[in-house]
Parts: C-alpha cells; structure tokens; sequence
C-alpha cells in the first residue's frame, strides 16, 4: 500500500493506492496523524485506486474523523471505487463523513 499525503495551506489531501490491512494499517495512522498536527483545515481522501479496507482501517479513520471534528474541521472522501462505496453505505459511514463515488470520467 502507498499513501500520498499533501498538506496545501489549510487542505490535507491523501491518495490511497493498495490494500488497507493489518500488516500495513499503520502507515495510515502516520499519514493521518500527519494531517492531525497540521494546520489542515478539511481533509479530502481519494479511495479510488484503494482495492480493500480492513475492520481496522476504518476504525482508525472513524477514530481521525471524531478527532479533526471536534477542532471544527471538515473530512470529505472525494473519490471512491463502487467497491468501497458500497462498504461505506454498509456501514453507514455515509452520516459521518460526506462520500463521492470517483468521476466517471477519468
């Protein structure tokens, strides 16, 4: 798995490309609480070239979410496979965190 994370003034972006699993959850945690210590403001999450999400995974972005809220800032999932989607309906993570299928044309 590989994250790329970009901190532009008060917007964090991550990218997630692979598999989020127990083996590798950690460097999401990194890449999160990197955006946690930064004057970031709202973070955007590209979920598109994200192949699967682990129980754990979503926990520690559900853990992020209360987190960066509660300073009053915003997280938003811009992009998003059909696969994870239909995951985060599932699990309504929908009423927590505003989730954009990716854009059909790209």
């Amino acid at each position: 798995m590989e994250i790329l994370c970009t901190i532009n003034d008060q917007i964090a972006y991550l990218k997630i490309n692979g598999s989020i699993t127990n083996e590798n959850h950690q460097l999401l945690q990194e890449k999160l609480d990197e955006v946690l210590e930064s004057k970031a403001k709202k973070l955007e999450i590209d979920f598109v070239e994200c192949h699967t999400i682990n129980s754990m995974g979503i926990g520690k972005l559900i853990s992020f979410y209360k987190d960066f809220s509660e300073k009053g800032n915003e997280v938003e999932i811009v992009k998003c496979s059909a696969h994870i989607y239909e995951l985060f309906m599932s699990i309504k993570l929908n009423q927590l965190i505003s989730i954009s299928l990716e854009d059909e044309e790209e």
